[in-house]
């Protein structure tokens, strides 16, 4: 199977010296057609060539000698980016997936169809050709290592130590927020459709003090260790591969351990004789709280006892995030999101009869109507964060 794999790649590459005189290839096509589009509407880490020693640019391949990158990557978001049921049933109810293709498998090499022209100007209206070298299995990657590490023709790293397994280049945007803000900041915006682009947490990132200091992205998303970089190395610095976020699996139970999730909000609570004083902050994260996804939002919700544990009152709940409206075309709403730092104060009264109380805040992906819109009851959507829970002072004013 590998000597197939092999000559295909060697194939694909010929596409790229086909003479002028020539009528152009697939690959060809697919380049001039993209290098037409705005940034945001290309693939995001282009075509590459194979670097030398390498047999093929898959994730698993390069598991082989970096395990303990390649097993933190698996269960990352990075890793499910294609698979993610949440992305198919939104790309199988549109005519627009090659958009969503540009970031979700980012490498030109990956994707089975490539886009090269729109009939009548229209976004979702593409005429596609094959990729002579497509791989299922690569495909379903992700956002795989090459995605990040692979430019022309050489592994690229913070650091570019020479090894005999493969060609290598040191390259600075490893440890600039440039690397992430391709696909974490695109917006585009698309008159007279039901849909948009906006992804905007670079924008947010830069307007913040983490941003003002030149503290980039991987500060935070990727936690610093000491280890060896591939099987047989002496131990090293570099950074751990999970990427956490929101912490919210997008398949149960295949994700970050607990303890790499982290909380961007901050949850602080005071029980007075008259009320419940809540303070809620954007304690860690360089961005608005939450970001990414314009359908996810955090819930704090409130509830009341009396001394014999009965409920009491009426549930208390703040939500924050982003309102929208989808139809018939995109509006934003509302969106009254945490900024980086900020803290917000919630005075909730006490009913008469409550002795007790307790708080649960809550991270959601997606709302309860979309999933329904989706047919993904059973898809993993939001994370307890938070669980606080006391009594009030026994004396009331």
């Amino acid at each position: 199977m590998m000597w197939r794999v092999a000559v295909l790649w060697a194939f694909a590459a010929a596409c790229l010296s086909i003479g002028a005189a020539q009528e152009p290839g697939n690959l060809e096509r697919a380049l001039a057609f993209y290098r037409t589009r705005p940034r945001v509407e290309r693939p995001q880490a282009g075509w590459q060539r194979l670097p030398d020693g390498l047999r093929d640019l898959r994730a698993a391949t390069c598991g082989e000698c970096h395990s303990a990158i390649y097993d933190e990557w698996l269960v990352s978001t990075h890793g499910q980016a294609w698979t993610d049921r949440q992305l198919q049933s939104e790309m199988a109810k549109s005519g627009n997936r090659w958009l969503c293709n540009n970031c979700h498998t980012p490498l030109l090499n990956q994707m089975e169809v490539w886009a090269v022209e729109l009939s009548d100007g229209d976004v979702e209206k593409p005429l596609y050709v094959e990729n002579p070298v497509f791989d299922s299995a690569f495909r379903d990657e992700g956002i795989t290592c090459a995605a990040c590490h692979v430019r022309d023709g050489a592994v690229e790293g913070p650091t570019g130590i020479q090894t005999k397994a493969h060609a290598t280049r040191k390259t600075e945007r490893f440890t600039e927020e440039v690397i992430c803000l391709t696909c974490h900041q695109a917006v585009r915006n698309y008159p007279g459709k039901d849909f948009i682009c906006i992804f905007e947490t670079g924008a947010e990132w830069r307007e913040s003090p983490y941003g003002q200091a030149g503290q980039p992205c991987q500060s935070c998303h990727m936690q610093p260790v000491t280890r060896p970089q591939a099987i047989g190395e002496a131990p090293r610095s570099g950074r751990r591969h999970y990427w956490p976020g929101a912490g919210i699996f997008k398949v149960e139970g295949l994700g970050p351990p607990v303890d790499q999730l982290g909380a961007g909000l901050g949850v602080e609570v005071e029980a007075t004789s008259d009320e419940l004083v809540v303070r809620l902050s954007n304690s860690a994260a360089g961005h608005l709280l939450p970001t990414g996804d314009p359908e996810r939002f955090i819930l704090v919700e409130v509830d009341f006892s009396d001394s014999q544990k009965r409920a009491v009152g009426e549930t208390y709940r703040e939500r924050i995030g982003q309102t929208w409206e989808w139809w018939p075309v995109p509006r934003k709403l509302a969106d009254d999101r945490l900024a980086p730092l900020e803290v917000r104060e919630l005075r909730i009264p006490r009913p008469e009869t409550a002795a007790a109380w307790t708080l649960v805040a809550t991270s959601h992906r997606i709302s309860a109507e979309a999933l329904e819109f989706h047919d993904l009851a059973d898809y993993p959507s939001s994370r307890v964060t938070h669980e606080r829970m006391g009594d009030f002072p026994t004396d009331r004013r």
